[in-house]
């Protein structure tokens, strides 16, 4: 039975009827948003890509309508106040935010001084600073960050400093937008597991009245949920206008509407998308085992390129320096990040760079790409440059409309129908109908998706990819691997920075683990996944369905590709079925599922949904 809310306690959030706007033209991005987060309890938001879930967030932190144009309408309570009757510094105090690109909200020189910052905001006691720095740090896996310049993190390691900045200042409220996205798995599991205890309410006993142990809650939006751990105990569901699909208790909601949740092109836990592919019980099962094997056994496995096809890229002895072309002129360069690789991307495959947060896979696309300081040798077949995909999609962006931004690199290259050209790439990446729109009043996942069709317009010989799926629902991130894995099918060659190992199986030929700046291996993808070793050195924990293929499924005779890509077959398949036979619905109605009240804060999702 759900606790009740300590009546002395104002709830986290309370939105009436909440509509936001944004933008000078007022588009309307959330229509009409209902829920509630008592004190102490914990919220996953879900939602397809561009649904409106990080301007939620951003309302509630008044980034909307204090920095941000926009209009929010409707009643908005946050942590017993009004975030437009405030100023954003003003509502810090009590709520932390971490935002989908932790890069937009570091502002100082160092790490140390990042965190001591947002608590000189909040009038801390100097005397406590470096101590409660140190602690916030260690909590995200972080502490050996301390002393490190802000501009030399990773995209993994400024998330975890993001997110102890602010965890700090111990807020009432925490305000997440996907703190998992660009971690490593195995840090991303560390992470998902500090962030669901998070949500905390005081005790009856005293030991956690509020002066000493006040009540904090959570508000989550993620897309990695088979690496979170436990789920938040209630979730609301965003659909495609804006409107609330579904709110409830987060095991009932991911079950009861598993199939509008596939619909939408949202993430679910393995257990979940079982139960929707038609397995006869949970995974470990006798029965559920020889299903996956047989399932798996229907999709062939990819044949891996011959080895004799052309280099389309090489490097041998390549060193790279951080910091773009100038690094490294002073009278002693720093030590390379990237060193001594020697490498061949084949014409025809997916290689796919994967290892630890820091370790220097994105240095060594940039390097490769001649974006970074290098010795040694790299080089095109061809000789001409290669396209690349940045990991933060806004670093290439450069056009003032979203036709214009996918065009302008066509038009540059002279290449023949640009429009045509433009027309079908936008067609591909579900852009078609935000043509007009400015490519910096886009969400996330779609400025992603962007950044991807201004690469790809191209028809490059090589394409250098970092991140890509990052920020994507399920259903643009499967477009996104379809677009990469028919580049290479078509000859071309692929390189792929990605922490997603489901994706890596799908799609990659082979697998270059990069640690510590150091090419360890580059093998295919079984190889990689089977080393327990290795997977525990690179910061590649398994997911729950690859973990199955390595204890059970790899000695069974399954490939792990051929296994990913089976059980999204089934479920897309599922999905379709269930909708051409489900009577008609709005897409967009309430659905308040499992019941009035507030799951009991700090529960679980129960061990078959729990991850």
């Amino acid at each position: 039975m759900a606790e009740r809310a300590d009546p002395r306690v104002p709830d986290a959030v309370t939105a009436d009827g909440v509509t936001v706007t944004l933008g000078h033209h007022g588009t309307r991005v959330l229509d009409g948003v209902d829920v509630t987060v008592p004190a102490g309890t914990s919220l996953l938001v879900l939602g397809p890509s561009g649904c409106g879930k990080s301007t939620l967030l951003r309302a509630l932190v008044g980034v909307v309508p204090h920095t941000l144009p926009g209009a929010v309408a409707g009643g908005l309570r946050v942590t017993g106040i009004d975030p437009r009757d405030v100023p954003p510094p003003a509502l810090a105090a009590r709520v932390g935010l971490v935002q989908q690109r932790p890069g937009d909200q570091l502002c100082l020189a160092r790490v140390d001084e990042e965190l001591r910052f947002a608590l000189e905001n909040r009038g801390a006691d100097p005397r406590t600073m470096d101590g409660r720095a140190t602690a916030a740090l260690a909590a995200v896996g972080a502490e050996h960050l301390h002393d490190r310049a802000t501009h030399t993190l990773s995209g993994g390691e400024a998330q975890r400093v993001a997110l102890a900045a602010a965890l700090v200042a111990e807020p009432d409220l925490v305000v997440l937008d996907e703190p998992t996205a660009l971690l490593d798995p195995a840090a991303a599991h560390e992470v998902g597991a500090l962030v669901a205890g998070l949500a905390r309410t005081p005790g009856p006993d005293g030991e956690g009245s509020p002066a000493r142990a006040p009540h904090r809650s959570v508000v989550l939006v993620e897309h990695r949920l088979d690496d979170l751990g436990a789920l938040p105990g209630a979730t609301l569901v965003l659909g495609r206008e804006g409107r609330v699909l579904a709110h409830g208790p987060t095991d009932r909601v991911l079950r009861e509407r598993a199939r509008d949740l596939a619909g939408l092109g949202c993430w679910l836990p393995l257990a979940v998308r079982l139960e929707q592919a038609g397995a006869p019980g949970p995974l470990g099962s006798c029965a559920a085992d020889a299903w996956l094997v047989d399932l798996a056994h229907s999709v062939p496995a990819r044949p891996a390129p011959p080895d004799r096809r052309p280099a389309a890229l090489r490097a041998r002895g390549l060193a790279v320096h951080r910091g773009g072309l100038r690094a490294g002129r002073a009278r002693r360069p720093a030590r390379p990040v990237v060193r001594d690789v020697d490498l061949d991307v084949r014409a025809g495959e997916v290689l796919a760079v994967v290892g630890p947060n820091g370790g220097g896979k994105s240095t060594l696309l940039r390097g490769l790409a001649g974006l970074d300081r290098t010795t040694g040798e790299v080089a095109t077949a061809t000789g001409d440059p290669v396209a690349m995909v940045f990991q933060d999609p806004e670093h290439q962006l450069v056009a003032r409309t979203v036709r214009e931004e996918v065009a302008w690199s066509a038009r540059l290259a002279r290449l023949a129908d640009v429009e045509g050209r433009v027309a079908r790439t936008l067609d591909a990446f579900g852009l078609a109908h935000r043509a007009d729109a400015s490519p910096y009043r886009l969400s996330g996942g779609e400025q992603r998706r962007l950044s991807l069709a201004t690469a790809t317009v191209l028809d490059p010989p090589v394409l250098l990819a970092d991140e890509p799926t990052f920020g994507l629902d399920r259903a643009q991130a499967a477009a996104v691997a379809r677009v990469l894995r028919e580049r290479a099918d078509a000859g071309g060659a692929v390189v792929l920075v990605s922490h997603d190992l489901s994706l890596v199986a799908a799609v990659a030929d082979r697998v270059a683990v990069v640690v510590d700046g150091a090419l360890v291996t580059v093998a295919e993808p079984s190889t990689v996944l089977a080393d327990d070793a290795l997977c525990a050195l690179a910061g590649l924990r398994r997911p729950p369905l690859l973990e199955w293929w390595a204890r059970t499924g790899r000695g069974r005779g399954v490939d792990p590709g051929a296994l990913v890509r089976a059980l999204d077959t089934a479920c897309d398949a599922a999905c379709d079925a269930a909708c051409d036979t489900a009577p008609d619905t709005a897409p967009d109605a309430v659905a308040s599922v499992g019941g009035a009240g507030a799951p009991a804060p700090g529960v679980p999702v129960p061990a078959e949904v729990s991850l």
